[in-house]
């Protein structure tokens, strides 16, 4: 066979591309609750990453989007494991693709496909949880996360009516984890937006933003007052409990005292479940909470277990979405919106329309190349789409208004700055560090979760901050002072003091996040975390030159040259010196062992399923004994360490006379031993 061919440096860079996007989409949806693709357009760049990566192999690492779930624990909860990882389902929008899948489980089990049954039950655009009960006693509830470890929420889950605290019957399994979806009704979210509105504050988006946000608050009492709903699809780990396949489990379940989605839900062939799959989307309108599609799973759990799972979803099912809803409304302006690193973006001011259980006031139109394309002007009617029911988006324009072509300024809306575009990009810039806008969404950027973490620190509060000129730059958010802070309307003493504290708790942040808080472009978390682990502070890498940044594997020219223009910029420079003449302290990442270590001087890599350790564990091993991690099968690469069904590595390695280790043997090899 002809070994896989080298990447060329495009498809590399495009991966690096698709990578670092789907991880920003990840945060945004899984962390912010503030998506701004569509699922649709989600799986496709998803989609895209795993045909490069098919293609190219030696591009795969395990921190790629393919051999993981998205989503993390957030940082104000208590992580934990899950006994099983929760993984993702694969997903198609076409039928033709269904019936593919189906070829492939045929391909896997011959004949004894053909007398397999199906289950198939819908989708709930929720909240994934998993309710972990020991000898019949409700003990914690665990938030999806990264499908290993995820948020405790057990506090908030015992507000939600129907999570019983006991399972029904004289003889509970010994464990049993129900995993489901926590979802909102359409009738309830109308009430909690309601009392909203009365009181003055601001709307839920949607029930699914809602769900999340009250399973990860703090306070029980507050999340008692948002009424949840919770289904269960699935089981975890087991002792105690046994089921022949998967309807005959849901019904054990609920036998249990816990709900499934019921009736919703069917058993039968093929033909049979999707006919099921055709009604549901016929009565999607009528069903009390949000459906974005079904789920199909070979039914018998033998079955299941002889198909296993990929890196990221099992086998044995596949989610089988809807189409997004439409409607129709007008366009009544044109707005400009200016975004942290400058962009430009315009956004359509529509009359309120109501799509697919959503009031839809704002729709984005990206760049002025997506306006020039789809002709949209004020005053057009145009046909909306609620994409995966989260993202509205224009389709297409359906009747003329007779206003006149939109035009992108020549100068920032906001500062007055004439913009720049790059010659390799369609999006307009303002190039004014200063420019109120830029500055906003910097400071929001900076002081959120995933950045500094600063509490208290919410959009109104940086708005007013830049409002009042308290803070022109970054740096000026460390000279704030109690009597500044309590100056502003609706802040007293104790957030003034709050919001000091948070700062002062955030100069001690790592440096990976302090670097990723400081938005240089194209430096996502993942980069961040690179970068901090190779030159660990500001010192070191002020001294990185174009040549030693490309030479890390994961950063390539793009980045490189971004963080090169950053380095070089004196007024950025300065900011991060006033940083630090206020305390900033980033805290230097552990510096791997070397020397002695059992692995000093080599490097690794993993392929194929591992039985006694997580792939992340395995990496932490490596490091921890000196050895270094390499993203591919290349002559860089001393070792390649492989699990079960190890796939095109291990023959590339062997071709080109790596050693080639089992698990067992390295962790031989971890202890001390010889290999």
């Amino acid at each position: 066979m002809t070994p896989p061919r080298k990447p060329s440096a495009k498809s590399a860079a495009r991966h690096r591309e698709l990578v670092a996007e789907i991880a920003r989409h990840d945060e945004l949806y899984y962390q912010e609750d503030a998506p701004v693709i569509s699922d649709a357009e989600y799986d496709a760049l998803l989609r895209e990453l795993e045909e490069l990566e098919a293609a190219h192999p030696s591009l795969v690492t395990p921190d790629s989007p393919t051999q993981r779930v998205a989503g993390r624990p957030v940082s104000s909860l208590t992580p934990r494991e899950h006994r099983r990882p929760m993984l993702s389902l694969s997903n198609t929008y076409s039928r033709e693709e269904v019936l593919e899948w189906f070829d492939s489980v045929r391909d896997f089990l011959g004949d004894s496909a053909d007398a397999a049954l199906f289950h198939i039950e819908p989708k709930l655009d929720g909240v994934a949880l998993e309710l972990v009960y020991e000898a019949g006693r409700l003990a914690c509830a665990i938030t999806r996360g990264d499908g290993r470890t995820g948020d405790d929420v057990t506090h908030t889950v015992r507000t939600i009516g129907d999570v019983p605290r006991r399972l029904t019957g004289d003889d509970p399994p010994v464990l049993l984890e129900v995993r489901g979806e926590v979802v909102m009704t359409h009738a309830n979210f109308a009430v909690v937006n309601t009392a909203r509105e009365e009181a003055g504050e601001e709307l839920f988006i949607n029930p699914r933003n809602l769900a999340s946000g009250t399973l990860k608050m703090l306070d029980p009492r507050v999340a008692a007052t948002r009424p949840l709903d919770f289904m269960a699809y699935g089981l975890g780990a087991c002792d105690g409990f046994a089921a022949r396949g998967h309807a005959e489990a849901m019904e054990a379940v609920e036998a249990l005292g816990v709900r499934t989605t019921g009736d919703l839900s069917l058993r039968g062939t093929l033909e049979e479940v999707l006919a099921h799959h055709d009604d549901l989307l016929s009565r999607r309108g009528d069903l009390p909470f949000d459906v974005d599609g079904t789920v199909i799973k070979v039914d018998d759990h033998a079955l299941q277990s002889r198909l296993g799972e990929r890196s990221r979803s099992p086998r044995w099912a596949i989610a089988f979405k809807f189409p997004a809803q439409t409607a129709t409304s007008v366009v009544r302006e044109i707005q400009l919106q200016v975004g942290r690193t400058g962009a430009i973006t315009p956004k359509a001011v529509i009359e309120p329309t109501y799509v697919a259980g959503v009031t839809i006031e704002h729709v984005t139109l990206h760049n002025k190349d997506e306006i020039e394309r789809l002709g949209v002007k004020v005053g057009d009617r145009v046909l909306l789409e609620r994409a995966g029911d989260v993202i509205p988006k224009i389709l297409q324009v359906t009747e003329d208004g007779g206003g006149e072509p939109f035009v992108m300024p020549d100068r920032c809306p906001v500062c007055d700055t004439p913009v720049v575009q790059d010659s390799e990009e369609v999006v307009v810039r303002c190039p004014n560090p200063a420019c109120p806008a830029v500055l906003a969404r910097r400071i929001e950027h900076f002081v959120s979760r995933a950045a500094m973490d600063v509490e208290g620190m919410g959009g109104k509060l940086v708005a007013q901050l830049v409002d009042t000129g308290l803070v022109t730059r970054l740096a000026d958010l460390y000279t704030l002072t109690q009597e500044q802070l309590e100056e502003l309307p609706r802040m007293g003493e104790t957030s003034a003091r709050n919001v000091l504290a948070g700062l002062e708790a955030s100069k001690t942040r790592p440096f990976a996040r302090v670097l990723f808080g400081l938005g240089i472009r194209h430096v996502g978390q993942h980069v961040a975390e690179v970068v901090a682990d190779r030159w660990g502070g500001f010192e070191a890498l002020r001294g990185a030159s174009q040549e030693a940044l490309e030479d890390v594997a994961e950063i390539g020219p793009t980045v490189a040259s971004s963080l090169v223009a950053w380095l070089q910029d004196e007024d950025e420079q300065a900011q991060v010196d006033r940083m630090i003449e206020a305390g900033l302290a980033p805290a230097t990442p552990a510096p791997a062992a070397t020397g002695d270590g059992p692995l000093a001087g080599r490097s690794f890599l993993f392929t194929g399923k591992l039985e006694r350790m997580s792939r992340r564990e395995a990496n932490e091993m490596v490091k921890a004994a000196g050895g270094r991690l390499v993203s591919g099968v290349s002559k860089n690469l001393d070792v390649l360490v492989v699990g079960e069904k190890p796939g095109s590595k291990l023959k590339k390695a062997q071709e080109l006379g790596i050693e080639v280790l089992e698990e067992e043997a390295f962790l031989e090899l971890v202890r001390g031993g010889d290999s």
